[in-house]
């Protein structure tokens, strides 16, 4: 069983790389460029670098990158807060289901489908253009197993029927200044995202630390699951991690890091990831004013929320 996943997986990546191989050939600067709403959506390259990113039309600015991709091991994860996503697998180290709100570059969807190839991993995105930028420069191709609905990530889990469980759940929504939906981040969408799950299911989350409702948007996944980790990336990204299954100590949790990285020899290190979290206290300690932050509801955002908008 395992020379055939390893086949399986050789073969896999063969196919990514032919893929991309189009991708190798281009020269370096913007390598796809279309609209899409009030962005537009850009692939860049640099080197062996392919940098996803949604443009501002009306000043063309951003900061705040989408995805990367590495030509030469487009198998790693080249950012930290993705590496993180990845801790999902240490509640859940052979899911059978996966709900992705966000898609981006795919990047996370296409390392779950090429390490797990038994998981069904679906996926909503509002964007059709940022989709297309994905399967035409990052590398991707739908199957049975993964899958891609044009639509708002919480509509698409609403309109599935409630018997519908997934061991894993992550968001990954931001528009291109740093913007997250306060329909995705209130106490309701996670009490949602609890109704389908799985008894040991894990919910992941990526924030952004200098969104000025970061403590509430902590205290609202406090107030759903039984405990809650964050695994911070500098002062930039913070991924959540809740989950309603009996809590696991931070030593746990990194003993099963390591055996995933030693078992499927990730090309970065779950390990490092694991050893980055915080929990209980020290994850108290560590976000401002977190005693202090109010609870967000889907009926009362908070003054000035619409406003926040990340330049």
């Amino acid at each position: 069983m395992i020379d055939q996943q390893k086949n399986w997986q050789t073969l896999n990546l063969a196919n990514i790389q032919q893929r991309l191989a189009w991708v190798q050939q281009q020269p370096d600067g913007v390598i796809f460029c279309q609209e899409s709403g009030v962005h537009y959506v850009t692939v860049n390259k640099d080197k062996n670098k392919i940098k996803f990113s949604l443009v501002e039309k009306v000043n063309l600015h951003t900061d705040l990158l989408q995805s990367v991709i590495d030509l030469n091991n487009p198998l790693h994860l080249v950012s930290e807060y993705t590496q993180a996503m990845m801790l999902g697998l240490v509640w859940q180290n052979q899911p059978q289901k996966v709900y992705i709100a966000g898609f981006g570059g795919a990047r996370i969807p296409l390392i779950l489908h090429h390490y797990l190839p038994e998981t069904v991993i679906e996926c909503a995105d509002v964007d059709p253009i940022a989709i297309s930028a994905a399967t035409k420069c990052f590398g991707v191709q739908f199957d049975s197993r993964l899958s891609v609905t044009i639509q708002d990530g919480r509509e698409y889990l609403e309109q599935k029927n409630p018997d519908i469980k997934y061991d894993i759940i992550m968001t990954d929504v931001f528009c291109g200044n740093g913007y997250s939906s306060h329909r995705l981040a209130t106490k309701e969408f996670y009490q949602l995202c609890q109704k389908h799950l799985s008894s040991a299911g894990v919910v992941l989350v990526n924030l952004l630390q200098r969104d000025e409702f970061y403590a509430e948007k902590v205290k609202t996944f406090q107030s759903v699951f039984s405990q809650v980790c964050v695994s911070p990336w500098k002062d930039i990204n913070s991924v959540l991690i809740g989950s309603n299954s009996p809590s696991l100590e931070k030593s746990e949790i990194v003993s099963r890091a390591k055996y995933l990285q030693d078992g499927h020899e990730f090309s970065f290190s779950l390990i490092d990831r694991a050893l980055d979290i915080r929990v209980g206290r020290e994850l108290a300690e560590s976000i401002a004013n977190l005693d202090q932050a109010q609870i967000l509801h889907d009926d009362s955002p908070p003054v000035g929320y619409f406003d926040s908008w990340l330049f």
